[in-house]
């Protein structure tokens, strides 16, 4: 039933999100520059390091977009909620559990794990303390069932079985019932070589590609993420073989977080520098701000052409111009004294997020709160507690007055 098949791909699509933010958190903990006291080949590696794990998370996050076009085109709304960190994956990993952490030889086998071909032998790492089950009547004949699945394929392995049979029972044109995407997301797809889904054509071969590109397939398994983070983990062992006092990543806390965030479901840990607070509340908001983006991008009715381009530039601009630098000066920032010796870290908090339905309140508030991001960037950048950090911010707020201004000239309400 439709039903069953958008609750799958809901969780299809908070799986991507929280993977995608998890690899970008690895990633932000890799060391780089001046300081990092890496020189020579392995500060070569670990920058190769970084570029992996963020090419990885831009890959998951295209996946994110396939998952909720594929929702949007089935008739459903985008999702780009999820749980806050730490959390399970319950209702269709049940062993699963997804943490913010730096880069570590656990983490990267347990990343592998995640990311291997079904079948594979690599055993995820558990916590039987933070692993959640379903009990009672798991038949439900009317609506969603939780699934235990092994491996993200699986998952995706089932939405398309599901396709399959809705369209067998309904026909193509009853099943792929919501609107044409627009040009500008054409365009957004073209970047990575994508395409819009349509019908079961085209969504095959997005969720095909989606798979092969996680667990590795025929054409690509060389790059696919499982056998990059392979090759990491060989780099790795044979660095730290050659050199046992090898430490790629900055001392940053796992989970780290301002305040205890909602809906986690493992231990978090509490930075309390000052300054590190108002750059990880600051991170969060910017990053609220880039989902709301992308929620209106997916959901545009009346916006011209021109309107839904600036919404997708003004996302991929925040990330670039505002969360990638905030999130290494993060890893860089001490946590407190509660944590000496440690680093703080991006926590990407959401708050619960749904699309904003309405096209002119939607415009308004979100030129409203970019706005509001950068005069806050902006004072933050001027104080005294800012001095190691004034031209990353002022960096930042430049980059924020850029998208208030994009928004502004493509708004059709205004000009």
């Amino acid at each position: 039933m439709r039903e069953e098949l958008i609750f799958l791909l809901n969780q299809a699509s908070e799986l991507e999100h929280s993977l995608c933010c998890s690899y970008l958190f690895t990633a932000f903990s890799l060391k780089s520059g001046p300081g990092s006291g890496l020189s020579g080949y392995p500060a070569e590696a670990v920058e190769r390091w970084r570029r992996t794990f963020r090419s990885v998370a831009v890959e998951e996050m295209m996946h994110l977009a396939i998952v909720n076009q594929l929702l949007v085109s089935v008739g459903s709304a985008p999702n780009f909620d999820r749980s806050n960190f730490p959390h399970s994956g319950s209702y269709y990993m049940p062993d699963l559990h997804i943490e913010l952490e730096p880069f570590s030889e656990d983490l990267l086998r347990h990343f592998i794990a995640v990311e291997q071909p079904t079948g594979g032998t690599m055993p995820l790492r558990l916590n039987p303390e933070l692993v959640m089950r379903i009990e009672g009547d798991l038949n439900n004949e009317i609506g969603p069932d939780p699934y235990k699945l092994a491996s993200q394929g699986d998952i995706y392995g089932v939405i398309l079985d599901g396709l399959k049979i809705l369209c067998e029972r309904l026909g193509e044109e009853r099943v792929f019932i919501g609107p044409p995407p627009t040009q500008a997301f054409h365009d957004f797809l073209a970047y990575e070589d994508w395409e819009p889904i349509r019908d079961l054509a085209s969504a095959g071969r997005a969720l095909s590609r989606v798979i092969e590109q996680g667990e590795g397939g025929v054409a690509d398994s060389v790059d696919s993420h499982y056998a990059q983070f392979c090759t990491v983990l060989d780099e790795y062992l044979a660095l730290r073989e050659s050199d046992p006092g090898f430490e790629p990543a900055w001392p940053v806390l796992p989970n780290p977080f301002t305040r205890t965030p909602p809906e986690a479901s493992g231990i978090v840990n509490l930075i309390d520098d000052e300054f590190a607070i108002q750059v990880s509340d600051l991170f969060n908001e910017v990053y609220g701000a880039m989902l709301q983006l992308l929620a209106r991008f997916f959901v545009t009715t009346t916006e011209t052409e021109e309107e839904a381009a600036a919404l997708e530039s003004a996302s991929i601009q925040l990330m670039t111009g505002a969360i990638t630098p905030l999130g290494d000066l993060l890893t860089r920032l001490p946590a407190g004294s509660n944590h000496p010796g440690k680093n703080a870290g991006p926590s990407f908090v959401v708050h619960t997020l749904h699309p904003l339905p309405y096209k002119d309140a939607a415009w308004a508030l979100l030129q409203e709160r970019i706005g509001e991001l950068h005069d806050y960037t902006a004072r933050l950048s001027w104080s005294s507690e800012a001095a190691s950090a004034t031209v990353e911010l002022a960096s930042v707020a430049e980059a924020l007055d850029k998208i208030v201004g994009l928004l502004r000239t493509a708004d059709t309400r205004t000009n």
